[in-house]
């Protein structure tokens, strides 16, 4: 089958806009994760909960594994007991990951995207191990807004019964 000029350069085109969205989209996701992660190590140090806030918490985030992984351990008081949850932050490729190993018996794994204009970090769900059921609660969603050197706001969404159950809205001060 002999091609016309016009089926040529058609043809020409759209071979070039496969290789321009493709190397775009590579440009874009490379080192986003890695940026993202850079972000999460600025607010390696111990934190607590504003003032205002009634559930008292503290938040600590330490590098480990030779600076490949961010250790952020929370500590809260739950029904009159204490409670700690562990969060792991790594770069997986081109991708910000955490696992989150909850007080509800799971861990959730999600995925971030990173603004960096606004200083907002989005983990959006991946997948989850040891999920009872389908409608087990589990964190589904979490954001992270860095507000200054001494300020940040994390919101966690609950996810349950297979659809958002409720979010926990937290600013954290940098203890000094």
């Amino acid at each position: 089958m002999k091609m016309r000029n016009g089926t040529k350069v058609l043809a020409a085109t759209a071979a070039l806009l496969l290789v321009w969205a493709f190397a775009g989209a590579t440009a874009k996701a490379g080192g986003s994760g890695s940026a993202a992660f850079e972000q999460m190590k600025s607010l390696v140090g111990h934190w607590e909960t504003e003032k205002s806030n009634t559930n008292k918490a503290t938040l600590d985030l330490e590098l480990t594994s030779a600076g490949s992984a961010l250790l952020e351990r929370v500590n809260i008081v739950d029904d009159g007991k204490p409670v700690e949850m562990i969060t792991l932050y790594y770069v997986d490729g081109d991708q910000l990951k955490l696992t989150h190993y909850c007080m509800a018996g799971n861990q959730p794994t999600m995925v971030a995207t990173y603004s960096p204009e606004t200083k907002t970090l989005k983990f959006d769900f991946a997948s989850i191990t040891n999920l009872k059921t389908p409608d087990s609660g589990y964190m589904h969603h979490a954001v992270y807004t860095l507000i200054d050197a001494n300020h940040f706001k994390t919101t966690w969404t609950f996810h349950k019964d297979q659809k958002d159950a409720f979010t926990e809205d937290v600013t954290y001060v940098r203890a000094k």
